[in-house]
């Protein structure tokens, strides 16, 4: 009865083990279709000298903005993923403005907030644009 339960055991494992391996592969194979669009994280450092002045992250937001439904390859998907991005940052922006107390450290500026966002995101939409343009493997 022991080797039964062994063998029955043995085969739950090996079919878990599989399974677990073609989620790992499924989701490996499938394609980046999103950009992250980040406010700058607000820092403060403090009254102190270094090491006890170094600066300390108070506030970060990340936006995730899709683009699965464009076709880069064109300039109107490319400009959307443009406005997209433009949109997320004004959004991360505010609500970060939003998260901080008012008598805050650092106030956020609206416009050198969203132009940093969007610097740091457009690599990215460079990237997958670059992408979108080149010939796929068959």
């Amino acid at each position: 009865m022991t080797t039964r339960m062994s063998a029955a055991r043995a085969l739950t494992l090996s079919v878990a083990a599989a399974a677990a391996a073609l989620a790992f592969a499924a989701s490996v194979a499938e394609p980046v279709t999103e950009v992250i669009v980040e406010a700058p994280k607000i820092t403060h450092t403090g009254d102190r000298a270094p090491p006890l002045g170094t600066p300390i992250d108070i506030a970060s937001i990340r936006y995730r903005v899709s683009y699965g439904d464009l076709n880069l390859a064109t300039p109107a998907g490319a400009k959307t993923l443009e406005e997209r991005v433009n949109d997320a940052a004004r959004q991360a922006c505010k609500q970060l403005e939003a998260s901080l107390p008012p008598n805050a450290i650092t106030p956020v500026r609206e416009a050198p907030c969203v132009k940093t966002a969007v610097d740091g995101a457009m690599r990215q939409v460079r990237e997958a644009v670059a992408a979108a343009g080149k010939p796929t493997a068959k």
